[in-house]
C-alpha cells in the first residue's frame, strides 16, 4: 500500500511531531507499507503570509500525481495544504493527526475551526491527547500519546546509574512549554540542582539515561523520560497545559514501563484508522 504522508516539517528538523514520523515511517516499511512524505523541506514555500500558502497549493498541483498513485493521504495538522485537493480528488481517502494545540491561550477562533473543519472532512483521524477533544469540540477515531523505544533493562539499569540532583529540561524553550514558570520554580528550589537545557538534539536519550528529574516539553519527551526512570516535574501556565499533564499522568505516572506504548503500539493504531 503506498501511503502519502503531508507534514510542515520532517526529519533532519528537529521536533516532536518530526520524530512521531520518522518512528511511524520505521514502523509501517517493516509492514511492507511504502510511505512519501511530503514537508516544506520539499516544497521550499516562501514564508510570506498568504502567498506562501498559494505557493504550496501550487507546488502540490503540480505534483498532483502524488496525491493520484497514493492509496490513501494522511495528513499531520496541516490539512489546509490539502483542502483544494479535497475537492480535486473527491474519492480519495484522507485522514489526519492532529498533534497538539498552536501555543496560543485563549486559543484562537480560527485555530479551532480550522481543526473541527479538518476534522469533519477527513474519513478519519486521530489526536495526540484527548484534551484536543475538549478544547477544539473534536471527536477524533483515535487518541494516542506518542510511543518509546521499551527495553525492559530500562526500569533497572538506568534507574541505578541516575547522577544524583542532575536535571535535564528536554525541548522547545518557548513560554507554552511551561519554560517560565519552571525558572521561577528553580530560583526556590533548585539550588542544589545540576540543570541542563536540551533542545534541537535529535538524541536526547544519552541525557535521560543519567538525569534524575526530567522537565518535559510535551507528551512525547514525558514518555521518553519516564521510559528512562527519570522522575518528572510539570509546569503550566494556563487551564489548558494544567488538563495536559494531569490526562498523561492519570494515564501512566502509576503503571509499570511495560505499560508504555511502543512506535510499533502506535504504528497499529493508524492502521486500524485505515482499515476502519
Amino acid at each position: 500500500m503506498n501511503i502519502l504522508f503531508i507534514a510542515k516539517y520532517k526529519l533532519p528538523h528537529i521536533g516532536g511531531v518530526e520524530k512521531h514520523l520518522r518512528m511511524i515511517n520505521e514502523e509501517l516499511k517493516k509492514k511492507n507499507y511504502k510511505i512519501t512524505t511530503i514537508s516544506e523541506e520539499d516544497i521550499k514555500p516562501p514564508h510570506i503570509k498568504y502567498f506562501g500558502l498559494l505557493y504550496i497549493w501550487f507546488w502540490l498541483f503540480k505534483n498532483r500525481e502524488l496525491i493520484a498513485r497514493s492509496n490513501l493521504v494522511h495528513i499531520h495538522d496541516v490539512f489546509i495544504w490539502y483542502l483544494p485537493f479535497r475537492l480535486l480528488f473527491p474519492f480519495k481517502k484522507v485522514y489526519i493527526t492532529f498533534h497538539g494545540w498552536e501555543g496560543k491561550w485563549p486559543i484562537p477562533l480560527w485555530n479551532i475551526i480550522n481543526k473541527r473543519v479538518a476534522n469533519l472532512l477527513c474519513n478519519g483521524s486521530i489526536a495526540v491527547g484527548k484534551y484536543i477533544e475538549k478544547y477544539y469540540d473534536i471527536k477524533p477515531s483515535f487518541v494516542v500519546y506518542g510511543g518509546a523505544e521499551f527495553d525492559e533493562a530500562h526500569g533497572i539499569k538506568y534507574l541505578k546509574g541516575k547522577t544524583k540532583n542532575s536535571l535535564v529540561f528536554l525541548g522547545r524553550q518557548d513560554a507554552d512549554t511551561g519554560i517560565n514558570e519552571f525558572k521561577e520554580w528553580l530560583k526556590i528550589h533548585g539550588k542544589h540542582l545540576t540543570v541542563k537545557f536540551v533542545s534541537n538534539d535529535p538524541n536526547p536519550e544519552k541525557y535521560l539515561k543519567t538525569a534524575e528529574y526530567c522537565v518535559p516539553s510535551g507528551y512525547l519527551s514525558y514518555l521518553e523520560s519516564l521510559n528512562y526512570g527519570c522522575k518528572i516535574l510539570t509546569f503550566a501556565n494556563n487551564p489548558l497545559k494544567i488538563d495536559y499533564w494531569k490526562e498523561i499522568r492519570d494515564i501512566y505516572d502509576d503503571k509499570s514501563l511495560k505499560s508504555i506504548p511502543t512506535w510499533n503500539d502506535v504504528c497499529d493504531i493508524y492502521i486500524k484508522l485505515w482499515r476502519s
